[in-house]
């Protein structure tokens, strides 16, 4: 039996178009994309530069780690299911709880 060779439909009365590779130059270097290298790492030192400049805030929301740092601390009980608003809102009522001396 002879297989079917599938080859790709083209449009009709059209040759498939041949793409292009750069082309090669002479002493070996290709300057543009070099050019565009540098102008792509001095974008990313600039942005690098702004992201340094920047006080991180304190104001950011507690990890999961912490959260179960306190809840352990406190002898709150608590799973994987438990999420972690639920945990900082038992945190919240443990602390607010008044002591009981």
């Amino acid at each position: 039996m002879q297989e079917k060779i599938l080859t790709p439909k083209y449009a009709k009365n059209r040759k498939p178009v041949k793409v292009r590779k750069p082309s090669k130059p002479i002493d070996g270097i290709n300057h543009r994309l070099l050019r565009e290298q540098a102008e792509a790492a001095a974008q990313a030192e600039a942005q690098a530069v702004e992201v340094v400049d920047t006080i991180p805030e304190d104001d950011a929301a507690p990890t999961r780690e912490e959260l179960e740092a306190k809840a352990t601390e406190l002898g709150i009980r608590f799973d994987g299911r438990t999420k972690d608003k639920k945990l900082g809102q038992l945190i919240q009522d443990r602390l607010s709880a008044p002591t009981g001396e």
